[in-house]
């Protein structure tokens, strides 16, 4: 089901599933600061955008917009409702979390929070930010965590394998980065729930045969996520 046409070597596969968090490693923990760490950022998005390209005229573009043929996937009108209210259940779930002891600790981290927001960039330009991060790169996350890595690793081991290599991978980077504010088992905990988003998340791909549903759902957790990220740097 929408399986990519060619598979890619475990060479060319093996950087898609690692340099995100590497990046992440540069940016966040090793230059955290200054103009060394916002290369790296840059460079890190990039590489999420450009290496996919590199393949797609193997992989081809079914899953990104438009689905196979000849199968009966759900209507598109699902789709939308699927990744709608996903979205709106993981929200929730988030800021019902803030409510809990667990949000009190993710407080206590609002100074160091501020203090990362302003050596990359964003707190002045936090709106932007947050646009960006809710629209765009959750599109560009989509795109390459479940359409390029899982459409790949489906290919080449048992599809619950590969659900779970690839959202495995897509929370590599977010441990990097909660391990920057958080106590090292809140750290773990909050990126276990981004696992358990990403398999969510490739599970509807491969159910919808499409990007739409998941970008949606994404989107909106995203949102939630830049709410609560607004409410630590303005202290409200």
């Amino acid at each position: 089901m929408n399986a990519p046409r060619h598979q890619l070597s475990w060479v060319l596969l093996l950087p898609a599933l690692v340099v995100p968090t590497v990046g992440a490693l540069f940016y966040f923990f090793i230059f955290p600061d200054g103009p060394v760490g916002k290369l790296a950022y840059a460079l890190t998005k990039v590489f999420i955008l450009c290496y996919p390209l590199l393949f797609l005229w193997r992989a081809g573009l079914n899953g990104v917009l438009r689905r196979a043929p000849d199968i009966q996937w759900p209507t598109w009108k699902r789709v939308g409702v699927t990744g709608l209210l996903s979205g709106l259940v993981i929200a929730s779930a988030g800021f019902l979390l803030m409510w809990t002891p667990v949000g009190s600790l993710v407080w206590e981290a609002a100074p160091r929070v501020m203090v990362r927001a302003e050596g990359l960039g964003f707190r002045e330009n936090f709106l932007l930010f947050a646009v960006f991060v809710s629209v765009f790169h959750s599109g560009l996350e989509e795109f390459y965590w479940r359409w390029f890595v899982y459409g790949q690793l489906r290919d080449k081991m048992r599809r619950w394998c590969a659900h779970l290599l690839a959202a495995g991978a897509f929370g590599g980077h977010h441990l990097i980065v909660t391990l920057q504010f958080f106590p090292a088992a809140l750290a773990l905990i909050l990126t276990s729930c981004v696992v358990a988003g990403g398999v969510i998340w490739s599970l509807m791909y491969e159910r919808q045969g499409t990007l739409v549903g998941c970008w949606l759902s994404h989107l909106i957790v995203d949102v939630m996520l830049m709410v609560i990220g607004y409410q630590l740097l303005m202290g409200e």
